[in-house]
């Protein structure tokens, strides 16, 4: 199917980028793009079509839905005369279903979507929702997307997103600020910095491979490297004093919370 990116900023770029590793036709993906330097790279970089003004979409194209969510109304409504049996699929952080629709004249065939940035390398997890009930052909076409920078999950709930944007969509920040923070404190023991991003960013890594087929039994994972009366266990408790799940709750939370603000304020 043809793809029409209204938005050529970050997210579209790895949408793209995962399109076209797996062997989707540049010919079938175009992007509108106002800003020229923006413009002038995605043709560049992937040589596809990008025009600067809105035209015309096909009957039978999907809208990406991709540009600031603060120009999100005023874009849709522009082109709502051109919005008929289109799906659009919109990664407009905080905008809500009910509000496209109303932007849009009452069209229905929405998929509101959250991926986060690790959607740059193809390591995404995308959280997708609609009301409507999609035919095969559609829906696969909307995985396809989705499964180019990444994973997806289906919610069954829009309000869902608000803790997805909390988890998934801020989640990186949280593991690099771990991440940082564990290299500081290495540093701190007499390791050099080299020394240290190495140790610190390949135990992450390899912990994170070894955890991915285990996640119900994380408190054995802790368990099995945690011996009794061992260095582990000495950390640990400080991890415990210091209450570091509730510190990772509150923060969830803010987030959560500052996402469900900013999302009233858009609709």
């Amino acid at each position: 199917m043809n793809i029409c990116f209204l938005g050529g900023g970050n997210m579209a770029s790895a949408m793209i980028s995962g399109l076209l590793n797996k062997n989707y036709s540049p010919a079938l993906i175009r992007v509108i793009e106002s800003d020229s330097k923006k413009r002038l790279d995605i043709k560049a970089r992937f040589n596809i079509s990008s025009e600067a003004e809105f035209k015309k979409i096909d009957e039978d194209e999907i809208i990406v839905l991709a540009v600031k969510p603060q120009q999100t109304e005023s874009l849709l409504k522009s082109i709502s005369h051109e919005i008929s049996q289109q799906i659009i699929l919109s990664i407009a952080a905080g905008i809500q279903i009910k509000s496209i629709e109303k932007w849009t004249n009452g069209h229905k065939s929405i998929v509101r979507s959250m991926p986060n940035m690790c959607a740059q390398i193809q390591l995404g997890i995308t959280a997708l929702f609609t009301q409507e009930t999609l035919d095969i052909k559609n829906k696969m076409a909307i995985e396809e997307i989705a499964g180019a920078i990444g994973d997806f999950i289906w919610l069954d709930n829009e309000s869902k997103l608000d803790a997805v944007t909390a988890i998934s969509g801020s989640g990186p920040a949280y593991i690099f600020y771990f991440l940082n923070a564990f290299i500081e404190a290495a540093i701190e023991l007499g390791l050099s910095r080299n020394e240290a991003e190495k140790l610190c960013s390949k135990t992450m890594l390899g912990s994170s491979h070894l955890a991915k087929d285990q996640l119900n039994n994380l408190q054995n994972l802790i368990t099995s490297v945690a011996s009794k009366g061992g260095t582990t266990e000495e950390g640990l408790k400080q991890l415990e004093s210091n209450k570091l799940d509730e510190a990772l709750l509150k923060a969830t939370r803010a987030a959560y919370e500052r996402s469900k603000k900013l999302g009233s304020e858009f609709n």
